[in-house]
């Protein structure tokens, strides 16, 4: 996350909601970097997670929600996952 949000790259970690003991480390980070001013203009950092108490609410008011339908199994959920990335 350090290196991509000043190189531009993009972040995108999934199933947070099973990272339950790092959620407070995630915290940290995204308040980190909403505070931070050398940030490239290209960085973006997706997650994506189940509904969860423990998700930080911090890092939910600093972002922008997407609601989704999961698809039907695991295949599904892989073909969904990659097939919209360039």
């Amino acid at each position: 996350m350090d290196v991509a949000s000043k190189t531009g790259d993009w972040v995108m970690l999934q199933n947070c909601h099973l990272a339950k003991s790092w959620m407070d480390d995630l915290e940290k980070r995204t308040l980190e970097l909403s505070e931070r001013t050398d940030i490239h203009a290209d960085y973006r950092l997706f997650l994506t997670s189940m509904p969860a108490p423990y998700f930080p609410v911090s890092t939910l008011q600093n972002g922008v929600k997407m609601t989704t339908e999961p698809p039907r199994g695991l295949k599904a959920n892989l073909k969904r996952t990659y097939v919209d990335l360039s």
